[in-house]
């Protein structure tokens, strides 16, 4: 028995005496620009202008004085200008996006490299239908289904999003009536495959992967308030750039919430910096009970 212990211990030194330490260089990740710009079809460029902060830091540092220029398809077209708005700043154009055209932002932030990133403006998405359909669930709740069909385009990949959104319309103590629009948490699935577990989200995302160039169904389901009249259905065409940033930055926050999950890269298209410039289409459809 003495002997096993012996040796054990031998084992151990052994193993000790040969360690070796190793200085692995981790790059600074914080104070390196940040570009957002989500350009949506037929609506003017709004960016913002940020430092990248420690994760120990909260919220970025705004860049108030940085020169954000605009360039359609190669030729410059604009010098976004300041304008604040809640206390935050934004760089804003004049020039509205147009389906088809490729546009590049960059932005000189004093001491860094200038930065940039660029994308093209897909078209609105293609719908063969859609209809919605309310079922009472009890005196306070309705149960409301959202049928929606995509005519989806064989010549290039597309790439999706769908929001929902209840719109109520309450009065207020003047005896007026006010309209609000409140994100609507909602199960996704088609409309012959049944929904696998009760998970809701605010968003859906899809590629066209598995029904490119078809008219595929989809069916959202949502409990809504029992005064609940009005569904605002939005869909959205992305770009390759606009839909990995859109649905990491979702399935970040949805990871965030669970603290043993993994966390998830948020994806960049940011030459020499952080952030995206992306290209997105929406379009919006009101759907009455």
């Amino acid at each position: 028995m003495r002997i096993k212990v012996l040796l054990l211990l031998l084992l151990v030194s052994t193993i000790s005496a040969c360690e070796k330490s190793f200085n692995i260089p981790i790059p600074e990740e914080a104070n390196r620009p940040v570009l957002n710009l989500l350009m949506n079809k037929d609506s003017v460029m709004i960016a913002r202008v940020s430092l990248s902060v420690r994760l120990n830091e909260y919220g970025p540092k705004e860049v108030k004085d940085a020169v954000v220029k605009l360039y359609e398809d190669g030729n410059y077209k604009e010098t976004l200008t300041t304008y604040t708005e809640s206390g935050r700043t934004y760089y804003r154009g004049n020039t509205l996006a147009k389906a088809g055209a490729t546009y590049r932002v960059s932005a000189d932030v004093a001491g860094y490299e200038e930065i940039s990133g660029s994308d093209k403006i897909p078209d609105t998405v293609a719908i063969e239908g859609i209809k919605m359909s309310v079922t009472r669930i009890d005196a306070w709740r309705n149960r409301a289904a959202v049928t929606v069909q995509l005519h989806d385009d064989p010549a290039i990949q597309n790439y999706y999003r769908i929001r929902m959104y209840q719109l109520l319309r309450v009065p207020n103590g003047a005896g007026d009536t006010i309209s609000l629009k409140l994100p609507q948490y909602f199960e996704s699935g088609d409309a012959t495959v049944p929904i696998l577990d009760d998970d809701t989200h605010p968003e859906f995302f899809t590629t066209d992967a598995l029904f490119n160039g078809r008219n595929p169904v989809f069916v959202f389901r949502a409990d809504v308030f029992e005064n609940f009249n009005t569904m605002i259905v939005e869909i959205s065409s992305l770009t390759y750039h606009s839909y990995n940033y859109l649905n990491s930055i979702s399935l970040a926050e949805e990871k965030d919430e669970d603290g043993l999950s993994e966390k998830v890269i948020v994806y960049n298209n940011i030459i020499k910096g952080f952030g995206i410039v992306g290209g997105v289409a929406q379009r919006q459809y009101e759907l009455r009970k």
